[in-house]
């Protein structure tokens, strides 16, 4: 099927998704939000797809929701609610995912924008990239993204990029431990590539487990997620790659993982 707002391009065991409206900076309107949250329903359920890498056309990767489908909206509160939750489908979609996605930041990542980088697993940004909440900006109170910051960067400094609506590097968005990397223009693709063949040759389904049990971890008490952690082990010790991944220890070789 094809999308106008998005487009989806499987490499080997890559799905490459890309935001495409770049004469709105990528702006998340309706039609972007229910395109992308089923485009990453196709990709969860295809069992071809190791790894995601989420990135945006042009010179942005998503200035966040369209403030001018905002302003032509006659029922500006329904319009909000309805955008706030295809936003926050897309996002569920993306952490509940039992595969890892890379966000390539190649520029403004700013409210729903920046919610849609946070909710990748690895965020690798180039230079010119620059990060904010946006909301208050235009009056608006903050439509997804609140928790997400407070739990990456503390109550404190939350308050202090949320309710400022301050607009940051991708540098500072490092050192607040926001994204993983910053690498120039030019090597962007190279360092998400890297990430991209380390997931492929990964065994695929203790990956998606872990990155599982890593979303549990947030909500879960320790006992109960003690008792996940077990389970998980000993459902993963079932597959394939756990019989290769200890036979190719104990022969002191590297895993020919299969994903199965």
């Amino acid at each position: 099927m094809d999308y106008e707002t998005v487009t989806m391009k499987r490499d080997k065991d890559c799905m490459y998704i890309t935001l495409s409206r770049p004469e709105r900076l990528n702006a998340f309107d309706l039609q972007l939000g229910r395109e992308l949250y089923e485009v990453l329903q196709k990709t969860s359920k295809d069992d071809r797809i190791k790894v995601v890498v989420l990135k945006g056309t042009g010179k942005g990767f998503c200035g966040g929701g369209d403030v001018k489908e905002m302003h032509k909206a006659t029922d500006k509160p329904g319009f909000l609610r309805e955008l706030t939750k295809i936003i926050h489908a897309c996002v569920l979609e993306m952490r509940t995912m039992e595969k890892p996605i890379i966000a390539a930041v190649n520029g403004a990542s700013f409210g729903a924008g920046f919610s849609l980088a946070l909710s990748a697993d690895i965020i690798i940004a180039s230079h010119h990239a620059s990060f904010g909440t946006a909301f208050i900006g235009i009056g608006l109170a903050p439509g997804c993204g609140t928790q997400l910051v407070s739990r990456l960067i503390g109550y404190h400094k939350a308050c202090e990029y949320i309710l400022t609506a301050k607009v940051f590097s991708a540098e500072e968005a490092k050192n607040l431990g926001l994204i993983n990397e910053v690498v120039s223009d030019d090597e962007l693709e190279s360092h998400v590539q890297r990430y991209v063949d380390l997931f492929s040759s990964f065994p695929t389904i203790a990956v998606g487990k872990a990155k599982m049990l890593i979303n549990k971890s947030l909500d879960n008490n320790f006992i109960n997620h003690l008792e996940l952690e077990s389970i998980t082990a000993a459902y993963t010790a079932g597959t394939k790659d756990f019989s290769e991944g200890v036979k190719a220890f104990v022969e002191k070789r590297s895993p020919r993982f299969t994903g199965t």
